[in-house]
């Protein structure tokens, strides 16, 4: 089995996941370095320079391809992944196949803008503007989508990544399905 990390940029997909894997003994994938090794550019920002958002966004789907056809992983997923009807449809199939658990990096917004002034990373902007000053308006749109898609939601505020991660792992040993009753951290 898989698990899947979804949330919006900076609340700590890599950084948890990275942890999450070594505790488990399990394989960490970021599907961005996936994606991103699918091009000649460098980084993220020029990919979307020189290719557009379209191209981006067919890659992460086969990416996520490649990723799914693999055991005892975690994954790491771009924000915007479970927003790709293509993605999404993927991630609901693992999910009902016993092949993933999803986990959903929870993380307010000021947290998510504290983190991203502090290091924005190779991030282009989803709307045109800011990228601290947009994690507001992606988070509300894209939200709905991470709680309905994630088997566990796991608070990712707290500073310490170890502390995050063994929640996760906490999360997914417990994780009985999607629905109302599906686990929380504090």
């Amino acid at each position: 089995m898989n698990i899947l990390l979804i949330g919006p940029r900076g609340c700590g997909k890599t950084t948890i996941g990275r942890r999450v894997a070594e505790r488990s003994g399990r394989r960490f994938v970021d599907l961005d370095d996936l994606v991103l090794g699918r091009f000649e550019e460098p980084t993220v920002s020029e990919v979307w320079a020189a290719h557009g958002e379209g191209a981006w966004r067919a890659a992460e789907v086969d990416a996520l391809d490649d990723a799914l056809s693999r055991e005892n992983q975690v994954v790491a997923l771009g924000g915007g992944v479970p927003m790709i009807e293509a993605g999404g449809r993927r991630i609901e199939a693992a999910r009902r196949a016993g092949d993933a658990r999803v986990v959903y990096l929870k993380c307010g917004v000021d947290e998510l803008s504290r983190r991203l002034s502090a290091a924005p990373g190779d991030r282009p902007s989803l709307t045109g503007g800011d990228v601290v000053e947009e994690i507001g308006s992606v988070l509300r749109r894209r939200e709905p989508t991470y709680e309905a898609m994630a088997d566990a939601i796991c608070d990712a505020s707290d500073p310490d990544p170890r502390i995050v991660a063994e929640a996760v792992l906490r999360l997914v040993n417990a994780a009985p399905g999607q629905g109302a009753d599906r686990p929380r951290s504090s």
